[in-house]
């Protein structure tokens, strides 16, 4: 609830007095203040509702819970909790409805209207005044939690739109290196292209799928080799590899003279073959929400990586742009900010622009007025 919705002191002053107004008018008369007579009202009806049409063989219910009722209202009459008159109405209200006379039963209990409706307002009014009492405790609670929040935050290293361009720096990064995987894989001679993934499959950081050492050999001293096969598929890009499992035997022969021996070497570096050139994204991303040190590695692994592509050009400007905020901390100051952008929102944005100090004063004067209006208003209970 914002603060233009809640109510304010002067109209709780007044149903308050208001209410206390019409609890020393029903304190006159035992049993309306309490809530007895509403209380004793109620299950009567109760039995009305329930026992209207019933047949005589739940009579003996019947007389039990009138019975129950008989005594409560013998109790408070004992204990002078009942105004004499009231108890000659539910008594005789019991009585015509043990002798199954219900419309007069119903008809003596409506003699209690008018005070039963006189208590009822008293209790709405209360009701009112104690949901507004407890908005104002809530947002006093509100407001004391807001204060902690500003108090706790703390400036962040750098704007928001400071933080946006190193994002930008990596996603470029990220790009460029992902346009050169595309490149080596696509445009480069396979068996050129091939031993750049078989020396970064050994750099865990990169997350390449493993290259088995001793089935990768046989493939590459293949496709070196001068002769039909590097004619055929050496001097093509990677993708060819795969399309060379699915040519028949009659037209690899054809190609290649005979097919047996590439596809031997072929089989066994099908997996990772499959893993480097299936859709999407081979690298790991460069990203401020990986941790310093993590990053750092990753950044380190891709840029040796890279360095052993053939189409590189694209990818050295920005890598060199990533490294040299990595090593100077922008990237540091970054991650920190970017925390505290996530986290803290507009506190952390006011925090930076040196309005932050006039929140928590404008938050600390709305909290001592509440607390001020709560102080003033008399407690819930205190009110019967």
């Amino acid at each position: 609830m914002s603060a233009g919705d809640l109510p304010s002191a002067d109209d709780l002053h007044e149903l308050g007095e208001r209410v206390a107004e019409l609890t020393r008018k029903l304190e006159k008369t035992p049993g309306l203040s309490e809530g007895h007579v509403e209380q004793i009202a109620t299950a009567i009806e109760r039995i009305l509702r329930d026992y209207g049409g019933a047949s005589y063989r739940q009579y003996r219910n019947l007389v039990r819970d009138l019975d129950e009722v008989a005594a409560d209202v013998s109790r408070l009459e004992k204990e002078k909790a009942l105004h004499p008159k009231f108890v000659r109405y539910l008594d005789a209200s019991l009585l015509r409805i043990r002798k199954r006379d219900f419309y007069l039963g119903r008809r003596l209990l409506e003699r209690l209207t008018k005070v039963r409706a006189q208590a009822k307002e008293r209790d709405g009014l209360l009701e009112e005044y104690r949901e507004g009492y407890r908005e104002i405790e809530r947002e006093i609670i509100r407001l004391k939690a807001d204060r902690e929040h500003l108090r706790s935050v703390r400036k962040p290293p750098m704007s928001e739109a400071e933080v946006e361009r190193v994002k930008t720096l990596l996603d470029s990064a990220n790009r460029a290196i992902a346009h050169a995987v595309i490149a080596e894989l696509h445009g480069v001679p396979c068996r050129l292209a091939l031993p750049a993934f078989q020396e970064g499959s050994k750099d865990r950081r990169l997350l390449l799928p493993r290259v088995p050492e001793g089935e990768v050999a046989p493939l590459l001293a293949i496709l070196e080799d001068v002769g039909t096969v590097r004619d055929a598929f050496g001097n093509r890009g990677v993708h060819s590899l795969l399309e060379a499992l699915t040519f028949s035997d009659a037209k690899l022969a054809h190609l290649l003279g005979d097919g047996r021996p590439l596809k031997a070497v072929l089989t066994p570096n099908l997996s990772w073959l499959k893993a480097i050139t299936a859709p999407g994204t081979l690298l790991p991303p460069l990203s401020l929400d990986l941790p310093l040190e993590e990053l750092r590695g990753r950044v380190e692994a891709l840029a040796r990586f890279v360095e052993k592509l053939h189409d590189v050009e694209g990818a050295r400007e920005p890598m060199a742009g990533v490294t040299m905020a990595l090593e100077s901390g922008q990237i540091a100051k970054a991650q920190e900010a970017d925390r505290a952008y996530r986290t803290f929102g507009d506190a952390a944005r006011r925090a930076w622009e040196g309005t932050l100090e006039k929140a928590i004063r404008d938050v600390e004067r709305d909290l001592e007025k509440r607390t001020k209006d709560l102080s003033g208003l008399t407690q819930p209970d205190r009110l019967l």
